[in-house]
């Protein structure tokens, strides 16, 4: 049986020159460890731009795993709900410690029949969408995982999705990194409409 994901997957147009500024900044770190980092439509296990904080406390772009990985293997959990995100043990401290935000063009959803449907911010050619991240252990390693929050949907993608991902204004990316007041007051946000 195939998951149902909200936001499984979602559009990172290199046309846009802020996103292709976040992009040009991390691909020479990514290059050296050998990452591949993902554009035009990402996928759920690609390595994402994600906006977070720095240890001078500014807001730059990295590069993070978009997924947790789950109890097995095969397993990949890309979204939290708002509603449930402190209440569950593998995203309760991330949440709490490591918000970052997914810079992109839209996500995309599925009607009934299958279409491919884009979803975009009215009024800027970029979207910000919330999240938080871990550093998880692997075989080889470290690895930076991040995940979408997401929430009741608005009345764009109410017709064709139960939920949505949780978008902010770019003035608000600082608050919802630093701030946790801040970020579990914005959880019960209502979304605007979006085209």
């Amino acid at each position: 049986m195939e998951e149902k994901y909200t936001c499984g997957r979602y559009f990172f147009d290199l046309s846009s020159s802020e996103l292709k500024n976040y992009y040009d900044q991390v691909i020479s770190n990514a290059a050296s460890k050998q990452v591949r980092v993902g554009y035009n439509e990402i996928f759920p296990s690609n390595r994402v731009v994600t906006l977070g904080l720095n240890k001078d406390s500014q807001i730059v772009p990295g590069v993070t795993k978009w997924g947790f990985q789950g109890f097995k293997k095969s397993q990949l959990m890309i979204n939290a709900r708002v509603e449930t995100v402190e209440e569950k043990k593998t995203f309760s401290k991330p949440f709490k410690e490591s918000r970052c935000v997914f810079p992109m063009t839209g996500f995309y959803e599925w009607d009934q029949e299958k279409n491919k449907i884009l979803f975009s911010a009215e009024e800027t050619e970029v979207m910000y969408v919330v999240g938080f991240y871990r550093i998880h252990k692997t075989g080889a390693g470290f690895e930076t995982e991040s995940i979408i929050m997401t929430t009741k949907p608005n009345r764009t993608v109410q017709p064709i999705h139960d939920r949505m991902p949780l978008i902010l204004k770019k003035e608000q990316i600082k608050d919802w990194i630093v701030d946790l007041e801040f970020a579990r007051n914005y959880l019960i946000s209502t979304m605007t409409d979006l085209k």
